[in-house]
This record gives C-alpha cells, structure tokens and sequence, in this order.
C-alpha cells in the first residue's frame, strides 16, 4: 500500500532542520518550495516532513516513539489512612469547589506562613468529610450546605 519508505539521508534531514529553522515546524509546503531546501526535499511530502520532525523531536528529548507513550505516571499516596478523601465520594462540579474559612477569627503574626498548615488542612478535610457522609446527597453537596453543616455542628 503506497510507495516503499526511503530512509531519510543526513542531507535531507539536514535540510528539514535549517528549513524549519528558517521557517517554523509546521510550514512544511513553505519548506518544500523553498529554493534552498527543494533540491533535497523535492521527493518527499509535507507529511513525510510532518512524520520525520516529529521523530527526530522524539529522539532528541531521549526517548523512542514507543517510550514516550510508557512514561509512568505518579502514584497515588497508598500510606493515607483508610478512608476515602471527599473528594473521591462526592461527583460532580460540586466537588470540586473551595470551601472559605467561616470566621476571620485566626490572626498570623507573619503574615507570610500559610494560613492552612498541615494540622489545620486536616481538619479542614475532616471537617468536610463528616458533612458530605452526613447529608449524604447523591448529587454531591453544593459549597453552602456543606459551610452550613459545619456551622452548625462547630457552634
């Protein structure tokens, strides 16, 4: 099916080079009609120009076509405690909301430390998940319900 592949010369890849460095990847026909690039790139397509840079992109960063896609992702934390983060229970656009400290009530006297250290964001996501496995709304438990239950239950 379509013609034979012809291995790329280092002429020809040299030519790709100094053409997208004269023109941008991705202005393959500008490379191709070029009169300083066609002597050597007038057998090839723009999609074989396309196919070759890419390749040639894959191979610099160290990594073969196959390899790249085989990059391991990060693992997710298997040391966290056995419950489920909230987030995990709860789908929707809902889940995803920033809930807002209540009270104003918390004074730093550097005003460049985090206000939610390490202590404080737990109890935060404690406070969180005792309210959405309280209300238990199958749609997921919009921002305001889930201030007021930890209001009430706070007070």
């Amino acid at each position: 099916m379509g013609n034979p592949k012809q291995k790329w010369t280092p002429e020809e890849e040299e030519a790709l080079r100094a053409g997208i460095a004269k023109h941008g990847a991705g202005k393959w026909k500008n490379i191709q009609r070029d009169p300083e690039f066609n002597p050597y790139l007038y057998s090839r397509s723009n999609i074989d120009l396309k196919d070759k840079w890419r390749n040639m992109s894959v191979s610099a960063n160290g990594q073969g076509p196959r390899e790249k896609s085989r990059t391991p992702k990060p693992k997710t934390n298997t040391d966290s405690p056995a419950a489920p983060s909230p987030m995990t229970q709860t789908p929707g656009p809902s889940a995803l909301a920033v809930v807002e400290p209540v009270s104003t009530d918390v004074h730093l006297d550097d005003a460049s430390k985090c206000l939610l250290d390490g202590r404080t964001a737990s109890k935060y996501d404690a406070m969180i998940y005792e309210a959405l496995s309280t209300l238990k709304d199958p749609n997921g438990s919009d921002t305001s319900a889930i201030v007021s239950f930890i209001e009430v239950v706070n007070r």
